[in-house]
Formats: C-alpha cells, structure tokens, sequence
C-alpha cells in the first residue's frame, strides 16, 4: 500500500475556452455588421483595440517602431488625433511592464530640467489667454507638447543599445519610403485624393487648370515642412551610406537618398536648401581628419552635378517649380535694416507682438487676429515661441538645443568601424544644426503632425549619446 499522499484532483478549466469562443465569436457579429452598415465610430473602436492588442504583445521598441511608421499619418478624432492616442496607449503599456517589473524602469535623461520648464512655462502662460475662443486651441497645442515630451520619453528609456537604435532606424527607413512615394503621388496626381476624408492633396483649387509651380506638402500638407524633413532626412540617409556593409545596402541607400533629394527639390524651398548647405560645410568640418583633398573635390563635384540635374527634372518634368531660379533670385540676397527682405516686416510684426508679453507670453496659441488687427505667422521658431511662452519658455528651448548640440560630440574614428550608436552621434549633430538654422524661416510646432517627428528625433540623439556614453564606459556591448 502506498503511503505517499494522493495528489489534489485538478478539476479542467472549461472557462478560458468558453471565453475564447465567445470572443471570437462577437468579434465575427461585430465585424460583420460592420461591413454590411459601417459606424466609423466603431470602426475607430475596433482600430484601436487592434492596435492595443498588437502594441501589447510586441516589445517596446518594435512598439515604438510601428508608432514611427504611423506618426506621418494622423486622422483627427474627438479628442485630438490618432497619434496622441497612439502615444499615450504606449505610455500607459510601458509604465504597466515598469509596474510589472517586464518593462525597463525610468531613468533620468540629459534635458529633463529644460523640458519640465518648458511645460511649466506653457502651463503658466495661460494667465495670457484674454479669449475663450481660444483656450480650446491652446488646450490642444499643449496636449501635443505633452505627447512629443512622452515620445520623448519612451525612446530614451527604452531604446538602450546600439541594436535597439538600429531596429529604430530601419523602420525609420520604411516610414522615409512611405512619405516619398506619398510625395511622388503628390507630384503626379496635385490636389489628388489618396484616402477621402483622410489624405487629401490642398496645394490646387478644384478645376484648376494651371499645374506648374506647384510646391508638394506630402503628408505633412505644407512644403516649407516638407522640405526640412527632407533636408534632415537626406543626412539620415547619407549616416545609412556610411555604415553600409555591402555594395548592395549601399545602392539602396543611394537611391533612397536620390527620392528624399527629388522630394526637397519638389518643395521649391530655398531655407532648407539653405540650411543643409550650411550642414554639409559643417559635417566636411567635422569629418575633416577622415576626408582628403581628391575624397573633397570629388565629392563636392557629384553634388553640384546632382544639384543641376534634379532641379532640371523637377523644373521641366513634373508639376513643381525652380528651386535653383528661386534660390538665386536677387530677392533672396536681399537685405533691410539687417533682416532678408522677404522676411523684415513680419520678423518685426512679431518681435513687436511678443514684448507685449515678454514674460510669459501671450499663451500656447498663435491668434492671427484680434479684433481689426491682423498678424503673419512670424516664419521664425524662435519669435514663435516667444509669442506663445515668452521669453522664459523660450530660454528653456534654446537650452535643450544647446544641451543636445553638447550631448552629440562625435567620437573619432572610423564611421564603419564603431557601434551604431557613436557612428550616428556625427550625422545626429549636423542634423541639429540643420535643424535650429532651417527654424530661423518656419516653425515646426504651427504642423499638427510634424512636432511628434522633431520629438522622436530628439529622443534618438539623446537615445544614442547616452548608448555611446555607456559602451565608452562598459556598460552595454558595442
């Protein structure tokens, strides 16, 4: 007789099934009903616990990966857009794996004091806001600065090596290919409709029949955006070159650049083109112990060469203008009291209209008119920014471009040779500078989708000098 102690009886679990088929089949009726008699309410429902499902289940950085290839396009819903659901539903998934101990726990980041006293500078600029009308709209824009500092914050503290920067990238380089082949769309098809509702060319009046001189928006639907995304994007690219391992990445590579160059070129924006010129005098600067007199003159020659004969295409071939006739127009070098020409009098209109309340500004909304006075849009990050938070708000920003120019000291070496992440500190830094030069003529913040990718950007240049930092010290694999 045995004297061991019978096991207890497990009784079957009948429940998790029943359930299983139970869902499966309300998911079968709503989809149905769905297809015979469409709510896009409950469309949008059903998207989102798609998508809920799929985020919960990948890791955080493919996560991160999918939200950079659908940021470029948001569908405006009740409560803002789809892209700051998206980024509070990845928030709200990461901080359950922190709590659950599965996902990687916060950790302090190089700009965090600039980036508080930036939101805290938008917080306090309401006491400004003298209209209802416009605390909805103000509402709104500092929703979004509250979903760029998450983007932010997801990628610093979740992107932690070289291999995770990597992953990151290339599904960079799908959404690249995706917003150039929306743009290609763009020059063949202007004020074509991609998607009713949702993706709609603005840039030609219904029954136009004049179709030159046309300045593509992709999906941002504003060309001077368009054309810093292009400029920035062209260095990415260029970074891709580099650290290519075979003949093959490296031709692919070339012609993803070549597309992103036919795209600036589209824009017919001469400060991007601008600004990147002033970017690639700055990465030879850099680069200057890595290159040499033949490596310079030749490559300074295939620029040129590329310059004329896409502006030559895009000029003569497609529905778009002449960025070179433009660029070099006497307009262009033209100057008054200091300031271009073209940009004086609404430079001025808003320095004027910011001292009205240099403190604090005048809150996170740019009204263009106010009573019978009427205001540009300054064309300048900086006065912008100046309007809305004032000069406190602004003193924040600037900081965190002096402290991320800072953070991405490149590190000597050979670019194909080192980890991905101090490779990318070079071209990051350029990008920056592109960046703050290419803002002195735009203001990123007046898109409603582009400040998520200027975010995402700067969450990657911090993401990789913190990854360089601690590969130079051991921490983490190279």
């Amino acid at each position: 007789m045995s004297t061991h102690p019978r096991s207890p009886r497990v009784r079957p679990d009948w429940l998790s099934p029943v359930l299983g088929v139970l869902v499966v089949i309300a998911a079968g009726v709503i989809i149905g009903l769905q297809y015979v008699s469409p709510d896009k309410r409950m469309l949008a429902v059903i998207g989102a616990g798609i998508v809920l499902g799929i985020a919960w289940r990948l890791d955080l950085v493919s996560a991160i990966g999918l939200l950079v290839l659908a940021l470029p396009y948001p569908r405006e819903v009740v409560f803002g857009s789809t892209n700051l659901a998206m980024v509070m539903l990845l928030l709200i998934i990461w901080l359950l794996r922190v709590n659950t101990g599965s996902g990687a726990p916060p950790r302090r980041s190089r700009l965090d004091v600039p980036i508080i006293g930036l939101v805290i500078a938008y917080i306090i600029s309401f006491y400004s806001i003298t209209r209802a009308e416009h605390i909805g709209p103000a509402l709104s824009n500092t929703y979004t600065l509250l979903a760029c500092v998450a983007i932010y914050y997801l990628i610093v503290n979740n992107v932690r090596t070289s291999n995770d920067l990597a992953r990151i990238h290339r599904f960079q380089i799908a959404s690249i290919l995706s917003i150039c082949l929306l743009g290609l769309y763009e020059i063949v098809n202007p004020g074509g409709v991609v998607i009713p509702g949702w993706i709609y060319f603005r840039n030609v009046a219904p029954g136009a029949t004049l179709m030159h001189n046309i300045r593509i928006g992709g999906p941002f639907f504003d060309f001077e955006q368009f054309s810093d995304w292009s400029a920035l994007t062209l260095l990415f690219v260029g970074f891709l070159i580099v650290r290519s391992t075979s003949t093959t990445r490296r031709l692919l590579a070339t012609g993803l650049g070549l597309l992103v160059a036919f795209m600036l070129f589209a824009t017919v924006t001469r400060g991007a083109i601008i600004a990147l010129m002033l970017g690639v005098v700055y990465l030879a600067w850099l680069s200057r112990t890595r290159l040499n007199f033949i490596s310079v003159v030749s490559g300074a020659a295939l620029i040129l060469a590329i310059i004329l004969g896409m502006n030559y295409f895009v000029s003569n071939y497609t529905h778009s203008g002449d960025m070179l006739g433009r660029l070099l127009d006497p307009q262009t070098f033209e100057v008054r009291d200091g300031l271009p020409e073209g940009r004086a009098v609404i430079w001025e209109q808003a320095f004027e209209r910011m001292m009205q309340h240099p403190i604090i500004g005048h809150g996170p909304f740019y009204a263009l008119q106010r009573g019978t006075t009427f205001w540009y849009w300054p064309h300048n990050l900086y006065l912008y920014l100046g309007n809305l938070v004032g000069i406190v708000g602004l003193t924040f920003f600037v900081m965190i471009l002096v402290m991320l120019f800072r953070a991405l000291r490149p590190v000597p070496g050979d670019l194909s040779r080192m980890s991905h992440a101090q490779a990318y500190l070079l071209f990051a830094r350029v990008q920056l500078v592109v960046f703050a030069i290419d803002q002195t003529k735009i203001e990123y913040l007046r898109n409603p989708m582009y400040p998520y990718l200027v975010w995402a950007m700067f969450g990657l240049m911090v993401a990789a000098s913190q990854i360089a930092e601690e590969e130079r010290r051991g921490a983490v694999p190279a």
